[in-house]
C-alpha cells in the first residue's frame, strides 16, 4: 500500500508543473496514451501499436498535417494480466504547418502502474506520468515574401532576424485512469494534466506565456441486441479561456459473426461543440482496428467564404498474449 501512495504523490506533483502538447484529433482514442499516460499497457493484449493520421485543409489546400505514433506494453506480460503490473510505451508526435514551413515534434516517453481492484481482474486503477522532448523546426527556404523576407538575403546584408534555428524544450504530464472491462461491457473515465507550453522560436523576451490545462474523458461500448452494440464518447479540455467538449456516438454492428474472425463495423458521428461535426466509419476484426473521419465545419473564416475541412485515419494493431474475456472494442 505504502508503494501505491508514493506513485500518487508523486504523480500529483508532476501534474502542477507539467507541460504537454497540444494536438486535437478527431479520434482522439486511436492513441491511447495521448489522451492519458495512464493507458500505457491497458490493453487486454501484452502489445500494442497504434498510428494517426490527421489532414487539415483550408478552401482545398492541405495546410496543416498531424502524424502519431505510439506502442505501449506491459513489463511483467508474462503473468498475462493476473496481478498488478507496469505498464511502459511512447509515442511520436509531427505537426506541421503549411506543407512543412514549420514543424512540432514531440517525443513521449510514459509509464503507468496498473492496480486490479477485484479479484475477476475485471476493474483498474491506473497512475500515469510522462516525459515529453519537445522540437519545432522553421524550413527558411519555403519563407519568401519577395521583398518583405527572403532568407538568401542574410548572406550578404546585416539582418535583424530573431529565429531561432531549432529550440527544443522538456516537458512532462501526469494523468489517472480508471477502467471496468468485462466480458459484456467497457467503460473507462480519466483525467490528465498538464502546463502547455511550445519551445520559442524567436529570441524575444516577450514570449507566450505557460497556462495550465485539463483534459477529462469518457468511453463506453455496451450491446443492444443480436450482437450490435453502442458507442459513447465524451471529451472535456480545458484550455484556458477557451473551453472545448468534443462527444458522440457511434453504433456496431458484427459483418462477420464467427467469434474466430470478430469483424466489426461501427458507423457514427461526433461533435466539436460550436464547432465541427465529424461523421465516422470503423472497423475492427480479431487484431486490428481502422477508423476513417471527416470534419466538417460549421463556422466560414471570413466574408470570402473560406472553410476548413478536414480528415482522419486510424489505425491499431494488437500482438502478444491477448486476453480472451474480454469485450472487444476500438477504445481497447
Amino acid at each position: 500500500m505504502k508503494k501505491y501512495c508514493y506513485i500518487f504523490i508523486a504523480a500529483y506533483f508532476i501534474s502542477h508543473s507539467a507541460i504537454g502538447q497540444e494536438v486535437l484529433l478527431s479520434q482522439p482514442f486511436s492513441i491511447s496514451q495521448y489522451q492519458n499516460p495512464a493507458a500505457v499497457g491497458g490493453s487486454e493484449s501484452n502489445n500494442r501499436f497504434q498510428a494517426n493520421y490527421k489532414s487539415q485543409m483550408l478552401d482545398g489546400n492541405n495546410l496543416y498535417k498531424t502524424i502519431l505514433l505510439g506502442y505501449d506494453t506491459r513489463l511483467n506480460h508474462e503473468d498475462n494480466g493476473s496481478k498488478n503490473y507496469l505498464g511502459i510505451g511512447g509515442s511520436l508526435i509531427s505537426d506541421q504547418v503549411m506543407w512543412g514551413v514549420l514543424q512540432n515534434n514531440y517525443l513521449t516517453l510514459n509509464l503507468a502502474y496498473h492496480i486490479y481492484l477485484d479479484e475477476q481482474l475485471n476493474s483498474n486503477l491506473s497512475l500515469g506520468i510522462g516525459a515529453t522532448l519537445t522540437q519545432t523546426s522553421l524550413d527558411k527556404t519555403k519563407l519568401r515574401f519577395n521583398d518583405q523576407y527572403d532568407y538568401r538575403a542574410l548572406l550578404m546584408y546585416p539582418t535583424l532576424e530573431n529565429l531561432r534555428p531549432y529550440p527544443t524544450a522538456f516537458t512532462a504530464n501526469a494523468g489517472a485512469l480508471y477502467t471496468r472491462h468485462t466480458a459484456n461491457s467497457f467503460i473507462q473515465t480519466g483525467f490528465m494534466t498538464y502546463i502547455y507550453n511550445k519551445p520559442n522560436v524567436t529570441y524575444s523576451p516577450f514570449n507566450k506565456a505557460e497556462d495550465i490545462r485539463f483534459r477529462a474523458f469518457v468511453n463506453s461500448e455496451f450491446p443492444l441486441y443480436d450482437e450490435n452494440s453502442v458507442l459513447l464518447y465524451f471529451n472535456y479540455l480545458n484550455r484556458s479561456s477557451l473551453t472545448q467538449y468534443y462527444f458522440g456516438a457511434m453504433v456496431g454492428m458484427p459483418v462477420i459473426k464467427d467469434q474466430s474472425e470478430q469483424f466489426k463495423m461501427y458507423v457514427g458521428c461526433f461533435y466539436r461543440f460550436k464547432e465541427a461535426f465529424v461523421p465516422t466509419v470503423s472497423f475492427i476484426s480479431k487484431n486490428n482496428t481502422v477508423g476513417f473521419s471527416y470534419d466538417v465545419y460549421g463556422n466560414k473564416l471570413s466574408g470570402a467564404d473560406l472553410r476548413q475541412n478536414g480528415f482522419e485515419i486510424t489505425y491499431a494493431r494488437k500482438f502478444g498474449f491477448v486476453r480472451k474475456d474480454r469485450y472487444r472494442t476500438i477504445f481497447n
